[in-house]
């Protein structure tokens, strides 16, 4: 008898036993879905729907049995139910198997039967239509999305104000170290313009110090072109070599203080640099924080950026950020006070170095002055001996004269002695011719005005002697008046001109 249905044979569900297995086998392919527990009264009246099965189906042919199925799953569990539940159509056969929901194959109504669905499946229907657990979950979670949220924006906001402080604190702590960074890069910009007026000031003194040296050695050259009789290593002579060496011995001191004066000022600039440098780099920090507190969530300018949550690949602890910003004005700090200490001991040098030259100028000028006095006082004793040489000279000249007049005078008593005793002796007759008182008387006369004519030519040799002997010390007079003359001339004038253009101490300081 052909089954009351409206679907041909080959349309038909296939044998409960084949349904099983492919239902068992869908139910493995597809994936796991969360079911709901069957209460106390569904497994009831799953049992009373197994128990009228087992009555209406027929003893044979029996179905070969379902292979054992997990009880722990609940998908296989599922099927082992929807089994139990099945009933037969009015026929006596069943033709729709659980798998109707996949396959939209379901009993026929006919004129026989109402029974679309099983009884079990009317009331899970109902309890799945009246469960009121998807409006529970629905009101768990929203209140739990809700609290979410409002836990969510209250961290967020916990954490943007707490964030906002530290930015707040560290832009305080920036600007405060940023005061004290433009303080010391200030004060080295300060330094470095003192020390540069100071190292003008330096050259400037070298380059005054070449008029003294040159005021010195125009003197020496000068003073070495005086007479033979005064080439002499007077007191001048001595206080002007001193001046010399004195002016040498400056120079090089001024020399080494201006290397020092431009390696510190080297030193200075790299400070000065590297201050600068640190306080550029706290601007633009400054300058972000300050940028990132002007910040909020309605900002237009903010984005995502991707990968901001690293550190910098030059990041810092803040331990080193601290002794890097005390270490960097402490040793600004320290090259500062080394310039200022060289400044200091540089102006000490040139005021120093001005007074001993000023001093020791002054000891030259008085050496010259009282050289020049004496040489003043020689030449007018020189000039005194001259007059009174030549006065001797005038006198001797007369003595001279006054002698050979006397020796000319006893000419004449020489020739009437002689005369007389010629005549007596040549024109007396024989014993007329004695050797009576006058002839001897005139002898005598003869031999004592010959006497006397010998003591004058020695007198007279004697006179022209010392007449030459004056004439000489006149020449020796006139030269060292001369001599002295020019070396007055060289001290007072020449080297008293030169040095009046000697700078003072003010000037020889760089002031």
């Amino acid at each position: 008898m052909n089954p009351l249905t409206t679907f041909p044979d080959d349309d038909m569900c296939p044998k409960i036993t084949e349904e099983i297995g492919a239902f068992i086998k869908a139910s493995k392919d597809q994936p796991k879905a969360t079911e709901k527990p069957i209460s106390e009264e569904g497994k009831k009246i799953e049992a009373e729907q197994k128990h009228e099965t087992e009555a209406t189906q027929k003893p044979e042919p029996r179905p070969p049995q379902p292979q054992p199925v997990d009880v722990d799953n609940p998908r296989t569990s599922v099927v082992v139910h929807e089994l139990n539940a099945l009933k037969p159509g009015p026929d006596g056969k069943v033709d729709w198997t659980p798998l109707g929901d996949l396959t939209g194959t379901r009993p026929p109504v006919n004129k026989y039967s109402l029974s679309r669905y099983s009884l079990g499946e009317w009331r899970r229907h109902n309890e799945k239509v009246l469960n009121s657990d998807v409006v529970t979950e629905s009101n768990v979670v929203d209140y739990n999305a809700k609290t979410s949220m409002m836990q969510a924006f209250g961290t967020l906001d916990k954490q943007q104000a707490e964030n906002n402080k530290r930015l707040k604190q560290k832009a305080k702590d920036i600007f405060r170290w940023k005061v004290e960074v433009e303080r010391a890069c200030k004060m080295i910009t300060e330094e470095v313009e003192l020390l540069e007026i100071e190292r003008q000031r330096l050259k400037g003194a070298s380059k005054v110090l070449m008029l003294p040296q040159s005021i010195s050695k125009q003197c020496l050259e000068m003073r070495s072109n005086r007479s033979q009789p005064d080439l002499v290593a007077d007191l001048a002579e001595i206080q002007l070599v001193k001046e010399m060496n004195l002016v040498n011995e400056v120079r090089e001191t001024l020399k080494t203080t201006l290397n020092q004066i431009e390696e510190q000022l080297k030193i200075n600039k790299a400070a000065k640099h590297r201050i600068e440098y640190d306080w550029c780099d706290k601007t633009m920090a400054y300058n972000t924080d300050t940028i990132n507190l002007s910040l909020s969530t309605k900002s237009s300018t903010i984005l995502f950026r991707p990968g901001s949550t690293r550190f910098g690949e030059f990041s810092a602890p803040l331990e080193y950020w601290e002794y890097f910003c005390r270490e960097n004005i402490e040793n600004c700090e320290a090259v500062r006070q080394k310039s200022a200490d060289l400044r200091g001991s540089l102006n000490a040098i040139l005021v120093n170095n001005g007074r001993k030259l000023r001093n020791q100028a002054d000891k030259t000028d008085v050496a010259l002055a009282e050289t020049v006095a004496l040489t003043t006082e020689l030449c007018t004793k020189l000039k005194e001996n001259l007059i009174t040489t030549l006065q001797k000279i005038a006198d001797m000249e007369s003595l001279i004269q006054n002698l050979q007049d006397a020796v000319r005078k006893t000419d004449a008593a020489m020739k009437l002695a002689q005369t007389r005793l010629d005549n007596r002796n040549n024109w007396r007759p024989h014993g007329e011719s004695v050797r009576d008182q006058p002839h001897i008387g005139l002898i005598e006369e003869v031999k004592k005005i010959h006497e006397t004519v010998t003591s004058l030519l020695g007198q007279l040799k004697n006179a022209e002697r010392v007449r030459g002997d004056l004439i000489a010390k006149r020449i020796m007079l006139e030269k060292d008046i001369a001599s002295k003359n020019k070396t007055l001339i060289t001290d007072r004038e020449r080297c008293g001109m030169v040095r009046s253009h000697y700078p003072s101490a003010s000037e020889l300081a760089g002031l």
